[in-house]
């Protein structure tokens, strides 16, 4: 019989992309040299935003899936203090290894565990990129495994230094936009932002940002920051992007507990596409904790690690 997973590695333009197949019934492509970025994902319909290879190598930091670590989004004019001490970084966007090489640490395929990538990146390896900015050495390693048609991520970050470190981490998937459809998000308040950047203050949800019912995606315009996820009764949240021309659902699910934030962003037309992004902390996360305001900042002691999970799969919701 046949074996149903497989892993292929494959070079495109000079570039090394593993690609995980479920059979027929979905497909995800890796690029560990330019982020760790899975660019593509598909089952029936793309879930991804579809993108030219050639164009995703030009820009591989806005396609597919990047991965945001030691912090996601933005820190205010790059400078951030934390325990007494100030740090200034560039760039103030989205953490340090979205656009550096990752390195492969294990491939493999199973009937029960289905088809999976391991890749890791080390901060002692970019000393003078990271370190020199942002002196807290850290690894982090991701798991991308494609499991009875869902793509399954699992996020493993450790503290390698000998003191405290501010983490926050995210991911920034670009979800192909239904030419008609919604979008559900679970969440009670959402950031006042001012510049783009949170205040301090929750405020209340209102038309248009009250995701919380299905919402038509026909003209929708947002950049922010949602909080207090709400959960089902495992802790289990379910964000949805519903197709109405394919009649496909995607879902984005993970632990509220590990992501207690969720930006929404619609990148301007006519770029067909649509994020949901579960994050640990909201932008400029640091400086808020710094305030005193709670921002889900994680303080990874010495030797420390912090796990995170996140898996999106697509479903048909034709009527039966």
């Amino acid at each position: 019989m046949e074996a149903r997973y497989s892993v292929v590695s494959e070079t495109r333009e000079g570039i090394e992309v593993f690609v995980l197949q479920d059979g027929k019934q979905a497909r995800a492509e890796v690029a560990p040299a330019l982020g760790n970025n899975c660019f593509a994902f598909a089952a029936a319909h793309p879930v991804l935003e579809p993108v030219d290879f050639t164009e995703f190598v030009k820009k591989p930091t806005s396609y597919g899936i990047p991965l945001l670590f030691p912090f996601p989004n933005r820190i205010k004019d790059g400078v951030f203090s934390f325990q007494g001490e100030r740090y200034r970084i560039n760039p103030p966007r989205h953490g340090f290894v979205r656009d550096k090489a990752w390195k492969v640490l294990e491939t493999g395929t199973s009937q029960s565990e289905g088809a999976w990538i391991r890749s890791e990146i080390r901060a002692r390896d970019h000393a003078s990129e990271i370190l020199q900015q942002f002196p807290f050495p850290f690894t982090i390693e991701v798991t991308y495994r494609l499991r009875n048609g869902r793509l399954e991520l699992r996020a493993l970050a450790q503290n390698a230094g000998a003191r405290d470190m501010p983490a926050g981490f995210g991911i920034h998937p670009y979800f192909r936009r239904p030419e008609r459809g919604t979008i559900q998000v679970p969440a009670a308040k959402r950031w006042e932002l001012s510049g783009s950047l949170p205040t301090g203050t929750l405020l209340d949800l209102d038309t248009p940002f009250d995701l919380r019912q299905p919402h038509d995606i026909t003209g929708l315009v947002l950049d922010d920051i949602y909080a207090q996820p709400l959960a089902d009764d495992t802790g289990m949240v379910q964000c949805y992007l519903n197709d109405d021309v394919n009649k496909v659902q995607t879902v984005v699910e993970f632990n509220r507990r590990e992501f207690p934030h969720i930006v929404v962003y619609t990148p301007p037309p006519p770029r067909p596409a649509i994020c949901i992004e579960p994050n640990t902390c909201p932008t400029d996360a640091f400086n808020l904790h710094d305030r005193g305001v709670d921002s889900s900042v994680i303080v990874l002691k010495p030797g420390e690690k912090a796990e995170f999970n996140v898996s999106v799969y697509s479903r048909d919701v034709r009527t039966k």
